[in-house]
């Protein structure tokens, strides 16, 4: 079934770019290809980029505000219990003491507002121009000028091994269907940047699966009892005599955006804190260069410029996460249990892909035949 899909697939993206570029011109026809899979890869992306909003949405059209504020909050107050029953609740004694000796509040809630987002785009930009990149340099622009499309490998051709041979318009079917090595550093670009997008889109649905189910009022609204969202209602549960946080953002603002912005009220989620879309982006991150680039580099010298920058930039993946599970939890916008549940499904997600990808790996090592047909390299 899967088999099938993926023909179709291919066969319907064949005929979008043989009808954009026409029959003849095969130079066009591999960048329209490569356009059209720019396109479809920034719209998988922009779409999982909003999965908060589009949860709001789907609680707005679908709910009564009334009982989704209700069902948050009755799942925020589990998530205390079983924080105060494990001795995890610290959230409270610990932004009373950041407000005491550290402050800068500012700072704290323009990285919650704009790091987040800003560095997660900044490494899928990362990784899908790296993909266009490598794919660019196996296009053999010449003999697509030419307009010859090779019915039959080259005579001096030997599939002894199921690689792509060194001019990629020459690269045979299977070569081009090897898109699951059992090994991370065994990968093109291309595989490499599929199997990192993937690990990124399955976590983000999941946790919008716990944005619709599990909708979790975040601790700065347990006290608040004068927040309104667009449509006039109480977003907080005036819970002033049991909880003390402070909304930082609310009370401090940011340099980019505050709650009380008409466009924040409409499309953000209020109740979207179970599991940390943050967390498990930040921790997505910090995976993405240690896969990519390593945790360290033994053949650079202790003396040269390059050793401390990866240094500098390796410690730094690393802690991206940890400062930012401290700032979401310090400006009370999520609990320290919506971090660890955030950590669990990056795993499950990682898990998940590399047991997909090792199935396919060991399937497609028993099928594969190098067989050369007249398709483009894109």
């Amino acid at each position: 079934m899967k088999r099938r899909f993926s023909f179709l697939f291919r066969q319907l993206r064949r005929k979008i770019v043989v009808g954009v570029a026409g029959p003849a011109n095969h130079q066009r026809q591999a960048v329209v290809g490569l356009a059209l899979l720019a396109l479809t890869e920034v719209a998988l992306l922009a779409l999982t980029f909003c999965t908060n909003f589009l949860s709001a949405y789907i609680h707005n059209t679908l709910e009564i505000f009334h009982d989704f504020r209700l069902r948050a909050l009755h799942n925020a107050l589990a998530i205390v219990s079983f924080e105060r029953s494990s001795g995890l609740f610290f959230e409270q004694p610990l932004q009373r003491w950041h407000d005491a000796y550290l402050g800068g509040w500012s700072f704290w809630n323009t990285y919650y507002a704009g790091v987040h987002p800003a560095v997660t785009v900044i490494f899928l930009v990362f990784i899908l121009v790296r993909m266009f990149g490598w794919k660019l340099t196996r296009v053999n622009w010449k003999r697509l000028n030419e307009g010859a499309q090779p019915l039959s490998p080259p005579p001096d051709y030997a599939p002894v091994a199921p690689e792509p041979t060194s001019s990629a318009y020459y690269a045979s079917d299977a070569a081009s269907a090897i898109v699951t090595r059992a090994s991370f550093a065994d990968m093109s670009p291309a595989q490499q940047y599929r199997f990192l997008r993937s690990v990124w889109v399955l976590s983000a649905w999941l946790s919008f699966i716990g944005f619709l189910f599990v909708p979790t009022m975040p601790p700065r609204l347990l006290p608040v009892c004068d927040f309104l969202n667009a449509a006039g209602a109480n977003v907080g549960a005036c819970l002033t005599t049991e909880f003390s946080f402070v909304d930082t953002i609310g009370a401090h603002g940011s340099l980019l955006w505050d709650w009380n912005d008409e466009s924040v009220k409409t499309l953000n989620n209020p109740y979207a804190a179970f599991p940390s879309q943050h967390t498990i982006f930040a921790a997505w991150c910090a995976m993405t260069w240690i896969m990519l680039v390593g945790p360290a580099s033994s053949t650079l010298s202790l003396r040269s410029p390059r050793y401390w920058l990866r240094a500098l930039l390796r410690w730094g993946s690393i802690a991206y996460p940890m400062v930012t599970v401290y700032c979401i939890v310090v400006t009370a916008n999520h609990y320290i249990s919506d971090a660890l549940v955030g950590l669990i499904v990056l795993a499950i997600s990682y898990a998940c892909v590399r047991l997909y990808y090792l199935y396919q790996s060991r399937r497609q090592s028993y099928d594969i035949v190098p067989t050369f047909t007249t398709t483009l390299p894109y």
